[in-house]
């Protein structure tokens, strides 16, 4: 999970009752005050702990989503459930097909639609669950069989000095992977692990250093290098491949079930010209997925947003219905901080007219688009549709936590989210 630890920055336990939290808050708001000499990054995320941990709901789905089944435990079954996630989801029904109509085949011009010049692909989960469990059984697979092959080298060898120093460092390096693999067992990454390259490294210059000095062609020298650089790759392997099976188990149920995601209390609503538009991008990219009230900053959040494998398409009005709301003049600071926010993905703003307008706005940048809402369509589908019919589910997991962890702007207008 990408949010700070709440409980962490205001020096509580997971545990602690409100109470105990309000007053941790206000000792740690005096200490980090800016007019006290205090630091101003500090200050803010404390009141951010304080937003989230002071209200019951966004409590609960902070924990849901930190710890997993140990807060499941603590709040019930019942709330392990999606119907009380912070994030919500609907199915955004497609437009109903036209009937179909017979044509001339004879000097007939028939316009093709954008989705016609698609290539159907079948749509791939990344990272992949199968890849991950196949790279960690080979792995382990390559790690026990050359150190048993070295093991019985050392065994069947008649010096009696490499027996002695070959039974230590077997049992030696096995218990440092024993080790490392338990505790990635034990932890669930909230992160994609990053691949030890020192460890990587220190490793590969001893199997290096041990074939060179063993000779190449001693079998015994291959079997403790690959032995030796095998066990230092082997946690990660684990690692990676409990952060994917977690990251599908939160991510792919989401993904089958709804196609379009937003904050708890809103329905998908908008105008006529945008939801036609966000119907036609949804039917025709399996792998799209939509997202309403997307938090752009603390203040400001996007009304529509399509992701589609890495690629972030933000969508909003020349002036937005509610003052919270993205428009022609801020989305280029929102497309920058969601850049910022999720440097694996590409992020792109387009501003939706109704009529064109004849100049283009100043301030125009290669990211920020002005489109007609009439022909956004084929430039926002085919924009995502090279980025492939696939699931990016990191991404796709930062922008559902980004819902549920960024307390929503409180106003008493009504949100604009996507008609059905």
């Amino acid at each position: 999970m990408n949010e700070p630890d709440h409980y962490r920055v205001l020096g509580v336990s997971p545990q602690a009752p409100r109470p105990e939290i309000q007053a941790a808050y206000r000792k740690r708001l005096r200490d980090t005050h800016p007019d006290r000499g205090g630091d101003e990054a500090e200050f803010h995320l404390v009141q951010s702990a304080w937003e989230t941990l002071s209200h019951p709901g966004l409590r609960r789905e902070y924990d849901l989503l930190r710890f997993g089944r140990r807060a499941a435990r603590r709040y019930g079954k019942a709330a392990a459930k999606p119907a009380h996630r912070k994030v919500r989801g609907w199915n955004v029904a497609p437009a109903p097909a036209p009937p179909a109509q017979g044509f001339p085949t004879e000097g007939a011009l028939v316009a093709v639609p954008w989705h016609a010049r698609l290539r159907r692909v079948r749509p791939v989960h990344r990272p992949s669950t199968l890849i991950a469990g196949a790279t960690s059984a080979a792995v382990a697979a390559v790690w026990l069989f050359t150190g048993l092959g070295y093991l019985g080298q050392a065994l069947a060898s008649d010096g009696w000095l490499f027996l002695i120093l070959a039974i230590p460092v077997t049992i030696a390096i096995a218990m440092i992977v024993f080790v490392q693999t338990s505790r990635a067992l034990r932890r669930r990454p909230d992160s994609a692990p990053a691949p030890p390259a020192g460890r990587l490294v220190f490793a590969f210059l001893f199997a290096a250093a041990v074939i060179w000095l063993a000779g190449l062609s001693t079998p015994w020298g291959w079997a403790l290098g690959l032995y030796v650089l095998t066990g230092a790759a082997l946690a990660w392997t684990v690692k990676r491949l409990r952060y994917t099976l977690a990251l599908r188990r939160s991510v792919g149920a989401a993904l089958r079930q709804f196609n379009a995601f937003g904050p708890a209390g809103t329905s998908p609503r908008a105008d006529r010209p945008t939801g036609k538009l966000l119907r036609e991008v949804l039917t025709n990219l399996p792998a799209a997925r939509l997202f309403v009230a997307l938090p752009a900053t603390f203040d400001t959040r996007v009304p529509h947003a399509i992701v589609c494998g890495d690629r972030i398409a933000l969508l909003c009005a020349p002036v937005g219905r509610d003052s919270v709301d993205v428009d022609s003049v801020n989305l280029p600071e929102a497309v920058k901080a969601l850049d910022a926010a999720l440097p694996d993905a590409i992020v792109q703003g387009w501003v939706l007219w109704p009529t064109l307008p004849e100049t283009a706005r100043a301030g125009e940048s290669a990211a920020v688009h002005d489109v007609a809402v009439s022909q956004a369509a084929a430039d926002i589908g085919l924009w995502l549709a090279a980025a492939g019919a696939v699931y990016d589910l990191p991404v796709l997991q930062s922008l559902r936590l980004r819902l549920a962890a960024i307390p929503g702007p409180r106003t008493d207008d009504r949100a604009p989210v996507v008609r059905a």
